[in-house]
């Protein structure tokens, strides 16, 4: 049979055996005989048992089991063809039929297709009872068991099929509904085991690290036996580790061979069969199942396994993807939550959706209050001076409207300690800078920027203290170096007498320096100026021819120190420009400075002036050892240097030279570019507008 008999529901099988009986009976009145009974194979065991009798054929003098060849049931079931006996005294296979009155008897075998179903036997009192016609009638009411049991037998399958089907949706419902594995797997085992009769039944993962199965889930009593158990998969005597390593399932019948240890001490010295199948999803091995019962297990209840273990892969591969994903989502959310910098998610309205503590602790209210509430008006409670965050319309609007970056975005806040203040009373509180990013966020929910303020506070107190001292540092210095150059200048006049022409020289090296020095002061309160918001020029329309002349004859000892060649391209008519002279005078030094700092000796440094209708352009060439294309947008930051060595000792600098022609060029509405390759030298270039 494809499955036993007792395998039936209840009420298939009572409906069954009423069929049976009630066949039986009229087999006795058609064919007027005293004894019928109908045996089925039950799959299991092998063996023919009787469901339905009429009379003493089956009493208590013959067994209701009938194993292979035994007895006039067992030789028709193994010879699949009908037996008749005329008379039952002369044949040893009836034994027992003559002393209860049955003289001969005809026996038939119950076939659907080519699967023997069971065997239906008519018995008589007289020998030779059955001729043409009682033959006939019994191969037609044979017919009819036969047919009653093979509906039987495809109700149950039906039905069988339909759990199946049943569980199949359940389990998969169970990887839509939920991905916690617990709920997950107490899903996927109860839809296994509504199919599958069970005692027991185990889930384990296969940790693919420590090369082992895991116990995951299960159900039964004996699982607690288990604990946290591992089964290696190199356990040669495992059945478990078997099907893991052969990717194939696998039956086992109690004492058919070693189970290994693990699964041994999960039977505690139970007989069970057990049923293992591997569980693979998309090639990969996820898992192993398997089941226990005190019954063995048929193919057909594998064959379900089989179909349901690609689900039970699915489950484990998603719920490992989703623990995964909740884990790094945590730990992403840890890390969120406890960073330093103010870190914030807007929607495309500007609204709040997600903050994490620092943004609200930068903006004095708690998380619950944020959320929803615009940016621009959250920040604006906070802001000590205009911000451009603050303004609706702002820099924020325009990255959501077109996904562009902003890299800096610099914004000065009240302090904490501020709030609370009395309305009207002036306080000086500490302020925060904070430097914000904001990187567009595209995404089915719509665009979204992130905002990331950092905390420059130390960073801008550290500039001011920096501005202070220079500015300090600066005007102390100056006064002594303007005596200094006074008297070296009544010196070189021959105001204190006649010189030798070494004297003279020394002198003329010492005013040189000095200008230097003196140079070095008036770049440092430049800076300093410019810091505290009081750098002004004095323009008025001037010809910067003489003040280019004087700056390059000014420099001329240093080149020459340094033994490298400066000259002054012969200049054109210049037509008078709106500038602050000493000031571009203060450019062109810097730049011809810069150019001899990384001359090497025996090299070059080309200063010209080309005017056009709308610029002059003021160029400063050398033969140097160039700049690198990634310093090149950095040279023009304060105390920025390359990591070039400078070609003369004396020639160190503070990086404040490129930085201050950057500042003065500006201020006159112009630009300064440089052009440059390591080891082709450079070509700084300034551009003035002429007014």
């Amino acid at each position: 049979m494809s499955q036993p008999f007792d395998a039936f529901g209840d009420t298939d099988a009572q409906t069954l055996m009423m069929t049976l009986n009630r066949i039986a009976r009229n087999a006795g009145e058609l064919l007027d005989i005293p004894s019928v009974s109908l045996a089925l194979l039950d799959g299991q065991s092998g063996e023919l048992v009787i469901w339905a009798s009429l009379g003493d054929i089956a009493g208590a003098s013959r067994p209701r089991r009938f194993r292979p060849h035994e007895g006039i049931e067992g030789w028709v079931a193994t010879h699949l063809e009908l037996l008749e006996i005329e008379d039952t005294a002369s044949d040893p296979r009836a034994t027992g039929l003559t002393e209860i009155g049955l003289r001969s008897l005809v026996c038939a075998p119950l076939i659907d297709g080519r699967q023997l179903l069971g065997v239906m036997t008519a018995a008589a009192a007289t020998p030779g009872a059955f001729d043409a016609r009682r033959k006939h009638m019994l191969e037609i009411l044979s017919d009819q068991a036969t047919l009653a049991i093979s509906r039987t037998i495809q109700a149950e399958t039906t039905k069988a099929q339909a759990r199946e089907l049943r569980a199949l949706l359940d389990v998969s419902g169970a990887l839509t509904s939920t991905l916690e594995p617990d709920q997950v797997f107490e899903h996927v085992v109860e839809g296994i085991r509504s199919v599958i009769h069970c005692e027991d039944a185990i889930i384990y993962s296969y940790d693919e690290g420590a090369d082992a199965l895991q116990m995951v889930t299960g159900l039964g009593a004996r699982l607690d036996r288990l604990g946290g158990a591992r089964i290696p998969l190199r356990d040669s005597r495992s059945i478990a580790a078997w099907v893991a390593n052969n990717r194939r399932p696998r039956l086992f019948a109690p004492g058919a061979g070693t189970v290994g240890t693990v699964t041994e001490m999960f039977l505690g010295g139970d007989k069970l069969s057990l049923m293992c199948a591997p569980l693979i999803s998309k090639g990969r091995l996820q898992g192993v199942i398997m089941f226990g019962r005190q019954e063995p297990f048929q193919p057909a209840d594998l064959s379900t396994v089989v179909n349901l273990s690609n689900i039970v892969a699915a489950t484990l591969e998603n719920v490992s993807l989703y623990q995964n994903a909740r884990a790094e989502r945590e730990r992403q959310a840890a890390v969120y939550a406890s960073a330093s910098d103010a870190i914030a998610i807007v929607d495309d309205q500007q609204a709040l959706i997600e903050v994490n503590d620092a943004f609200a602790a930068l903006v004095g209210r708690p998380q619950s209050e944020l959320l929803g509430r615009r940016s621009y008006e959250m920040l604006a409670e906070r802001a000590a001076s205009s911000c451009l965050l603050c303004d609706p319309d702002g820099p924020l609007a325009r990255a959501l409207e077109d996904g562009s970056s902003i890299p800096h975005l610099e914004c000065a806040f009240d302090a904490p300690e501020s709030r609370g203040a009395l309305e009207g009373r002036l306080h000086k509180q500490r302020l925060r800078h904070i430097d914000f990013s904001v990187t567009p966020i595209a995404g089915p929910q719509g665009r979204r920027a992130l905002l990331v303020g950092r905390d420059v506070t130390a960073a801008r107190e550290v500039d001011q203290m920096k501005s202070g001292f220079l500015s300090m540092v600066s005007h102390e210095l100056r006064g002594p170096l303007q005596i200094v150059n006074g008297y070296l200048d009544l010196l070189l006049d021959g105001t204190a007498g006649a010189m030798t022409g070494e004297q003279q020289g020394f002198v003329q090296r010492s005013r040189s320096g000095s200008e230097q020095l003196t140079a070095l002061v008036d770049d440092l309160l430049l800076i300093s100026r410019r810091d505290a918001g009081q750098f002004t020029l004095n323009r008025r329309q001037v010809d910067l021819s003489q003040t280019i002349r004087d700056m390059v004859d000014e420099m001329e000892i240093v080149a020459a120190d340094a033994q490298v060649r400066l000259t002054l391209q012969a200049l054109p008519i210049l037509p008078p420009i709106s500038a602050d002279a000493p000031r571009i005078g203060q450019v062109t030094r810097n730049l011809i400075s810069n150019a001899i700092k990384f001359t090497p000796t025996g090299g070059s440094v080309l200063v010209s002036v080309t005017p056009t209708e709308r610029e002059m352009t003021l160029q400063v060439a050398d033969t140097g050892v160039g700049i690198p294309l990634e310093d090149q947008a950095k040279i023009f930051d304060r105390f920025y240097q390359t990591g070039a060595e400078p070609q003369h000792r004396q020639a160190a600098g503070q990086g404040l030279g490129l930085a201050i022609v950057r500042i003065i060029v500006e201020g006159h509405d112009g630009t300064v570019s440089v052009e440059s390759a390591p080891g082709q030298g450079s070509v700084f270039t300034v551009r003035l507008p002429i007014v």
